[in-house]
């Protein structure tokens, strides 16, 4: 029977970043970030956190700031979750809000065409 202690701290690693970043980590470049999803190892050592932003051309700003606050995000997150090891964490820009948008666009344009 599979563990679902990845899908647990999944969960918790989403809680706490986003409570981090929006109440402790102060850079401009992250203000307006979603967390849109976590995925992690099934050994726990590399967490992939998806984020999109208000403003799709500020994503390659966002994702300097992430990084850059990456190792106080790391320690907070030690210290509230008490992992024996805390994960790796990449950060990396959803595109899926931009291809939905893209596709709405499309099928708007075929619904236009249809009736003209």
């Amino acid at each position: 029977m599979p563990s679902r202690r990845p899908e647990r701290v999944r969960g918790l690693l989403q809680e706490t970043v986003a409570d981090i970043l929006r109440r402790e980590v102060k850079d401009p470049r992250v203000e307006g970030v979603t967390l849109t999803g976590v995925d992690i190892t099934p050994d726990l050592k590399l967490a992939k956190i998806y984020f999109s932003t208000l403003q799709p051309d500020d994503h390659e700003d966002a994702l300097l700031g992430l990084k850059s606050a990456v190792g106080y995000i790391k320690r907070q997150i030690a210290t509230r979750l008490q992992l024996r090891h805390t994960p790796e964490l990449r950060f990396l820009y959803d595109t899926t809000l931009e291809k939905a948008n893209r596709l709405e666009s499309l099928l708007r344009q075929v619904e236009q065409e249809k009736h003209e």
